[in-house]
């Protein structure tokens, strides 16, 4: 049995993968929202990524006022299937959502293979040629336990690289400012619960959660993690005492988080009656009702499901209540009805943002404009040439490009790589120039710009105005910033925090471009200015910031994954204990009998 509590706290990316990745599953390879590649959005899915892509394509209207240069403009996509999926892609991925929450052995098997197979892919951010060996070999170096049998083991394997992300990446610094130490002659298991552990914070950790109720002061084994987690869950929840905790055993905490699972999708349930085979199929509702974000009805689930019609049901009640459409399948085929939701509703429609293999964009201007501010990233500046309109512009800098009068023109953006092999991409950017011209006093704040060439954008040092979020105005005459200035970072709700993560303003705020910050001078004011400027010590600099949110937010998945997985395990542990039961109480009824018989 400890080896299915394993792989109960894998399932957990299966399960919340309802909510944060698509599965890569249909015969037009839709791409995953988060792509190995870490930075860069697709719309299909690819072996490998074109050298000559761009990673990311940044465009300001106007770089002369705060508001303009904290503002990026929305790209439109312009492409022939404006869609994240299609019809077959669609009904495949229900149908292995379907599969996952259905939880036979096989998809408990691919669930523990596809979780830390996501968490070791994050090992692309600090290196991304590092192998199964070489990163087998790092880990023991740090005074891990690696069994040459673990290298051969699936999955353990995918243990050794999801280890080696959070480690070789330092997530734990990122969130803390302090390094962890991992005693040496660790095993490969604990020390990867140490790590997970760790990541959960202080005072209102998982860990400080079992040492307060369960005298316990480490989590080494991965049922134990989940386990613990479950009943943590539960807990936070007010779905049990603190003096039920003790009391809970595996198999009726698991239950339980199922059960709370399907009462917080709105799904009735009687905690104290429900056979397992209802919770299954009230789970299956609620998951694929919180992934899809339609109300289901489990009954209509189950008979879906056991007809193989799961997409179209799924397909019906987002027409319905989106549009109020009521499709048939007497009068629509699958395909039509997908159809419709596709040109009714914007469930499946491209988000308004770049992709780096959609050539083409329309850009709409909020007023008539002179010129425009670009940002081209390619993947690599290695070996890349990047030109705007035949003009080569710098990397990783705003160029400022002249527009004509013309209500729509084109802005194209070449990308050319010479490295091992030459690719080329250009980008087309519709421009649509607004109608209305600027406000004279779009510039009120003072910010001058000076341009070397027409292109390579360059603040001159100069120091832009004050806001002030306590009286948000702004101030056109700045003096010198006082001294020790501090370069303020963005949390991953938009707030504006400290190197120590303390919120300094409530004010959601956009990124600034590459070089700027949000800087906090000694008399509390906070500026926009050049972070070069800016002297920060090495646990405030500006690259540990901005990978921090980044970071932050893929670990946080991470963590929801185990708390999510932990009612899966329920209806494992719970499946096969009802089925041990029930298979030993009818040999025990046959065993009476046969007694009966003798005498």
């Amino acid at each position: 049995m400890k080896l299915r509590y394993r792989i109960i706290a894998a399932i957990l990316a299966v399960i919340t993968c309802s909510s944060i990745f698509t599965l890569s599953v249909s015969a037009k390879k839709f791409a995953k929202q988060i792509n190995t590649n870490l930075g860069i959005s697709t719309q299909y899915a690819y072996e490998e990524n074109n050298p000559s892509w761009l990673r990311k394509f940044i465009i300001k209207e106007n770089m002369l006022s705060v508001d303009g240069i904290i503002t990026e403009k929305a790209l439109h996509p312009v492409t022939d299937y404006p869609y994240i999926t299609d019809a077959p892609c669609f009904k495949e991925e229900v149908e292995e959502y379907a599969h996952y929450y259905t939880l036979d052995e096989e998809s408990q098997r691919a669930a523990y293979i596809y979780v830390f197979q996501q968490l070791g892919a994050l090992s692309i951010i600090g290196d991304p040629d590092a192998t199964d060996q070489s990163k087998a070999e790092w880990l023991r170096e740090q005074g891990i336990l690696i069994t040459p049998e673990q290298e051969e083991d699936p999955d353990s394997i995918f243990m050794i690289s999801a280890l080696y992300a959070l480690w070789k990446n330092d997530f734990y610094y990122v969130f803390t400012g302090e390094r962890l130490s991992i005693p040496p002659g660790t095993t490969l298991e604990a020390a990867l619960m140490m790590y997970m552990v760790a990541l959960d914070g202080d005072d209102r950790s998982l860990i400080a959660f079992v040492s307060k109720y369960f005298d316990i002061t480490s989590i080494v084994s991965l049922e134990d993690y989940v386990y613990y987690t479950c009943l943590f869950a539960l807990y936070t929840n007010g779905y049990v005492t603190s003096r039920e905790l003790v009391t809970i055993e595996r198999n009726e905490a698991f239950r339980r988080l199922a059960i709370m699972s399907i009462s917080d999708a709105g799904i009735s349930v009687d905690a104290s009656s429900a056979t397992d085979e209802e919770i299954q199929i009230k789970y299956m509702a609620a998951m694929l009702g919180t992934q899809y974000n339609v109300t289901l009805d489990p009954d209509s689930v189950f008979k879906a499901n056991r007809a193989k019609t799961l997409a179209y049901y799924i397909i019906q009640r987002m027409a319905y209540e989106d549009k109020g459409i009521a499709l048939s399948s007497a009068k629509y085929t699958y395909e039509q009805a997908f159809d419709i939701v596709l040109q009714k509703t914007n469930r499946f429609d491209l988000e308004k943002e770049f992709y780096s293999d959609i050539y083409e964009y329309n850009l709409y201007l909020d007023y008539f404009r002179e010129t425009i501010y670009i940002n081209p990233t390619p993947i690599d500046n290695a070996y890349m040439t990047v030109k705007i309109n035949d003009k080569i512009v710098d990397l990783a800098q705003y160029a400022k490009v002249a527009l004509s009068k013309e209500p729509v023109q084109t802005v194209n953006v070449n990308v050319q790589y010479n490295g091992a092999s030459a690719e080329t991409t250009t980008y087309k950017i519709n421009v649509y120039q607004g109608i209305e011209n600027a406000p004279d006093d779009e510039n009120a704040t003072g910010i001058v710009s000076g341009f070397g060439g027409n292109v390579s954008m360059n603040l001159n040092n100069t120091i832009a105005p004050s806001y002030d979020y306590l009286n948000p105005s702004l101030n056109a005459n700045v003096a010198t910033p006082n001294a020790n200035p501090q370069v303020l970072h963005i949390n991953e709700f938009g707030q504006l925090v400290d190197s120590q993560g303390n919120v300094i303003s409530d004010t959601v705020k956009e990124s600034l471009p590459e070089g700027y910050g949000y800087i906090l001078n000694a008399n509390g004011v906070v500026t926009i200015g050049k972070l070069d400027s800016i002297t920060t010590t090495a646990e405030d600099s500006s690259s540990s910031a901005l990978n921090k949110d980044e970071i932050k937010m893929i670990v946080v998945y991470f963590s929801i994954f185990l708390v999510v997985a932990a009612s899966v395990a329920g209806f494992i542990y719970y499946r096969l204990t009802i089925k041990r039961r029930r298979t030993k109480s009818v040999r025990k009824a046959k065993q009476k009998k046969k007694d009966k018989k003798k005498k």
